[in-house]
């Protein structure tokens, strides 16, 4: 049955009904639009007002079909929903909701039988987050009130409709972006330690679910390069957080300037939350995602109380100078394996602690080639193997021998005796100044 024939079933109304259908309209309109003004008021209420005073089955659906809100006459949501999504199983209905999103306008088409099918996309900006959907029976329109008789009375009230609802959304997509706002300058207030008490620290906080009864441990994630990849640092940090988040569902996240943080409890581990965010981060911005992060992430020491929470930041932000002075970007640094570099970042100018290096390693330190290179490295091993040549060997696979003739070439070179406890000690923070004692 057609639309046209849908109508010609209603049966005709006199001039005095149809004089009063506009005040009924304006009516209906004003209770649609007051739901705006109730803080409790959601889709569900629209449906709700529209069935009750029309008489129809309204609904709120997704951009998919899927039902969001639904009301009918004497059911209750869940039955209403059950019908809407019967719907829903028709083939012209995928089609209908493109043709009126395109459209950016209410359509009326025709259902089986008596059925009447309004369908009025709800706009945000140009968006088109869902459709408010009503269906009547023509041949039951006479029960309508006679102030909302007439034909375009249900095509009028779900573009009504359509609006209070995208007012709706938009509202809430406003609280939602200001509640997020609110939770962030929290989080950023325990990491930078803002909290004029430990009082307030806590109440802070208990606000943003921070569950003092586990530790925790701050995790920074910095771009390398801010304008790396074609990808600037806003994306990156976004999608650096979206990551944290992925891997750490109940981790605490704020982005800011530079950086994205995460305060991240246990049990999850936080060097492996940061590495999973580091590699999918990767991936599309670097040729190959296994060997090298457009970030380095660093990791600062474990907390329970909120008022510490400042101090496992300070620790982390620590290990990201450490990890740039020390030529180790790109990867997972934990403040816990900083060692003796704890105290080496406490010296202002990073050039005077590598002067220092040199002046202490001779040409060690500035002889580029490969010979010079491997005695360098098997001086660090010896430091790290605790002065046990037969271990060097095993490390580096060569003889003791070879081991012994290496450590007198490197004595020759830089002036060291290693028999000297001065000198070991020298050469061992030399060679942490320079990144050369990684295991």
């Amino acid at each position: 049955m057609t639309t046209g024939q849908a109508r010609a079933i209603a049966p005709a109304r006199p001039d005095t009904d149809r004089a009063a259908g506009p005040r009924g309209l304006v009516g209906l309109y004003r209770r649609l639009s007051g739901l705006v003004a109730g803080p409790a008021a959601d889709a569900q209420a629209v449906t709700a007002v529209m069935a009750g005073e029309l008489g129809v089955l309204a609904a709120v659906v997704g951009p998919a079909g899927e039902v969001l809100a639904a009301a009918a006459p004497g059911t209750g949501p869940a039955e209403a929903s059950s019908l809407v999504r019967g719907e829903a199983r028709t083939a012209v209905w995928p089609r209908t909701l493109d043709v009126a999103a395109s459209a950016g306008r209410a359509l009326r088409v025709p259902g089986a039988g008596h059925l009447v099918q309004v369908v009025a996309p709800v706009l945000l900006g140009r968006e088109v987050p869902a459709f408010v959907l009503a269906e009547e029976d023509s041949a039951a329109r006479h029960r309508r009130p006679d102030a909302l008789a007439g034909d375009d009375v249900l095509l009028l009230v779900a573009e009504h409709a359509a609006t209070v609802v995208g007012v709706l959304a938009g509202r809430d997509r406003v609280l939602a972006t200001a509640a997020g706002q609110v939770r962030g300058d929290l989080v950023s207030g325990l990491l930078l330690d803002r909290a004029r008490d430990a009082d307030q620290a806590a109440q802070w906080a208990e606000h943003v679910g921070y569950d003092q009864g586990v530790a925790h441990r701050v995790v920074v994630v910095s771009p390398d390069d801010d304008a790396a990849h074609g990808a600037g640092p806003a994306s990156l940090l976004g999608d650096a957080e979206e990551h944290l988040l992925a891997a750490a569902p109940t981790a605490l996240t704020v982005v800011r300037d530079s950086e994205t943080v995460a305060v991240v409890p246990e049990p999850d581990d936080p060097a492996a939350v940061g590495a999973a965010c580091a590699r999918r981060l990767a991936r599309g911005r670097v040729p190959d995602p296994d060997a090298h992060w457009p970030v380095t992430v660093a990791v600062g020491g474990p907390v329970r109380e909120a008022t510490e929470i400042a101090a496992s930041y300070d620790q982390a932000r620590r290990t990201l100078v450490a990890a740039r002075r020390l030529g180790r970007t790109g990867r997972v640094l934990r403040f816990d394996d900083l060692g003796v570099h704890r105290l080496l970042l406490q010296i202002p100018d990073p050039e005077a602690a590598r002067a220092f290096a040199h002046e202490v390693l001779g040409r060690l330190a500035t002889d580029r080639s490969e010979r010079t290179a491997e005695l360098l490295r098997t001086l660090a091993r010896y430091f790290l193997e605790d002065g046990s040549p037969q271990r060097v060997a095993k490390a580096l696979n060569v003889h003791p021998n070879t081991v012994g003739y290496r450590l007198r070439r490197a004595e020759e070179q830089s002036g060291l005796d290693l028999d000297a406890y001065r000198d070991r000690l020298a050469a061992q923070v030399a060679l942490e100044i320079l990144g050369e004692m990684e295991a």
